[in-house]
């Protein structure tokens, strides 16, 4: 694995969580701690409301443009984008 360099860097605690961002040579990366538990729970809600979306797009209800906008990232993000490719 070869070495990043980190050319900026920015640390912060919020309440129970600290989160660092980091400026590499081509991206960025942002990095969250805190604790485990209450992350694992945090995460199953946030899986449940995109689940909900999921549902209410298929349904065929409008979803208002920030939900919309999660559902797309959320889709490319796991590899199941429903936008096809022009060849």
């Amino acid at each position: 694995m070869t070495e990043e360099r980190v050319l900026k860097q920015a640390e912060q605690s919020v309440g129970p969580f600290e989160w660092k961002l980091e400026g590499l040579e081509d991206g960025y990366r942002v990095t969250f701690r805190g604790n485990s538990e209450k992350l694992k729970v945090q995460r199953r809600v946030a899986g449940s409301f995109i689940a909900f979306l999921q549902q209410l797009d298929r349904a065929g209800f409008w979803v208002p443009f920030p939900f919309r906008w999660m559902l797309r990232f959320w889709d490319r993000y796991n590899g199941r984008s429903s936008f096809k490719k022009s060849a």
